[in-house]
């Protein structure tokens, strides 16, 4: 069977090279066996004629902070620049996704556009918010701390144990999570850092980057072997021989 496309809606499309920043992901999928699909940021009527190709859909980081009127707050003074046509390519992808019972693997900014979509709410700027916070963005020297797993969660099962060493690089994160989504990891200072559907769904978001460490890391490998895993059985559903 021809194996499974993966929609991936770029984030970097003002004067950018697009393929590059998307490179960490293009090539975890690839690995895991799937074909990326890059989407652009566009307007919903455009991007839904990109929907019925895919057979997974995977939200990647975001150097953009979704708009906070999405969830009825208003913008926090540290809140960074918000892209309208990303917010709106995401929250049409999910739709689908949701609709189709594809597999959505949200990462950094995409278990934020997933939890956002879901009706829940974010914090804007954990520094500013969450007392005593562990690091969760350095500038200078990539951050990693300690996530603590839900022993009956995938992820536990995938890292093979109740915690994992991640990589961090956001300052925002889940507030009060979304319909049907159960919190499965949190770092040290109680961030949210992981979410899985609560019906059973492969719907999965971390706040982590792990196609950044799945060359020499087993955790993030097979996260990404089990949504591609996920996504060829989409297919299979969606296409039977």
């Amino acid at each position: 069977m021809p194996k499974p496309w993966i929609g991936i809606p770029t984030r970097y499309h003002e004067k950018t090279d697009t393929v590059g920043q998307n490179r960490h992901y293009i090539d975890a999928v690839l690995e895991a066996g799937g074909l990326p699909l890059l989407i652009p940021a566009v307007s919903p009527p455009v991007a839904r004629e990109y929907v019925g190709l895919l057979d997974g859909i995977l939200l990647p980081g975001s150097p953009t902070d979704i708009d906070p009127s999405h969830y009825g707050a208003s913008s926090h003074p540290k809140l960074g620049k918000a892209c309208p046509e990303r917010d709106g390519t995401d929250f049409v992808l999910l739709e689908y996704g949701e609709n189709a019972g594809l597999p959505i693997l949200g990462i950094c900014f995409g278990i934020q556009s997933l939890n956002v979509f879901r009706g829940g709410k974010l914090v804007q700027d954990i520094p500013s918010v969450i007392p005593n916070p562990v690091v969760h963005d350095n500038p200078e020297t990539p951050a990693r701390h300690l996530v603590r797993l839900d022993e009956n969660s995938l992820l536990a099962c995938l890292a093979g144990g109740g915690t994992a060493d991640v990589n961090s690089y956001h300052h925002q994160s889940i507030e009060q999570p979304g319909k049907d989504l159960r919190v499965v990891a949190t770092a040290p200072d109680g961030v949210i850092e992981g979410v899985e559907d609560a019906r059973g769904r492969f719907i999965l978001g971390v706040q982590w980057h792990p196609e950044r460490d799945w060359r020499t890391d087993s955790f993030a490998r097979g996260l990404f072997a089990a949504f591609i895993q996920e996504a060829e059985k989409a297919k299979s559903r969606r296409h039977p021989v």
